[in-house]
């Protein structure tokens, strides 16, 4: 049930998405590929470990984007994304050191309010922008490895199928004869409680950079 929940809520959303590409009303809709590096981490009430805190991760993440004009500078811009996201940590016991990875990937949606600074002429646009997003749990494993030994466990039902948070981020896009380089640094700041269990008040939610380059058409 949980799995056909996730797959109507994924389809749902991107009906809605294809309904605004395609509307009659906007102008200036530009589509795009983008792929980049993503640093991320967890935010907890308390310690998974304690007396080793938990550190950032590095991953990936691509998609797809389409950049929507509405008013003088303004513009809508919906993504689709696969990032990884997820954490680590190293432990220490005696004379061995052993890491542990959380890697949890998503399909993540964010719909974007974009102000860019474009000046007339201007091959190169800086722009800022903002908004939410949600994001659909797609696999969560947990690696384990100290020296000769590896280990590999599935959490995913730990982990709950749907997140949403905010992100902020800076762009800048430089215009070509027939196409458009994207660069863009961004933070997703996860603000629902993605643990599974209803134990006292214990949360984790993610924390997120991505880095990212793209190509517009």
């Amino acid at each position: 049930m949980r799995n056909k929940t996730k797959r109507l809520g994924v389809f749902v959303v991107s009906l809605l998405l294809v309904g605004l590409l395609v509307s009659p009303g906007f102008s200036a809709v530009k589509f795009g590929v983008k792929a980049g590096l993503a640093l991320a981490n967890w935010s907890t009430s308390e310690p998974l470990f304690e007396g080793y805190p938990l550190k950032s991760k590095a991953g990936f993440v691509f998609g797809v984007f389409s950049n929507i004009g509405l008013a003088k500078n303004f513009s809508f811009q919906p993504e689709v994304l696969y990032i990884q996201k997820g954490s680590k940590v190293n432990i220490t016991e005696g004379e061995v050191t052993g890491t542990v990875w959380f890697n949890a990937d998503y399909l993540e949606i964010p719909l974007l309010l974009m102000y860019s600074f474009q000046k007339e002429d201007s091959k190169l646009i800086p722009s800022i922008f903002a908004g939410p997003f949600i994001g659909f749990n797609l696999a969560a494993k947990q690696k384990i490895k100290i020296p000769g030994e590896e280990y590999t466990y599935d959490f995913k039902d730990e982990i709950k199928n749907v997140e949403y948070g905010v992100t902020v981020g800076l762009g800048l896009a430089k215009k070509m004869s027939r196409l458009t380089l994207h660069a863009d640094i961004r933070y997703d700041l996860g603000l629902s409680n993605i643990a599974e269990t209803t134990e006292g008040n214990f949360s984790i939610k993610n924390r997120t950079w991505l880095f990212m380059l793209g190509i517009g058409f």
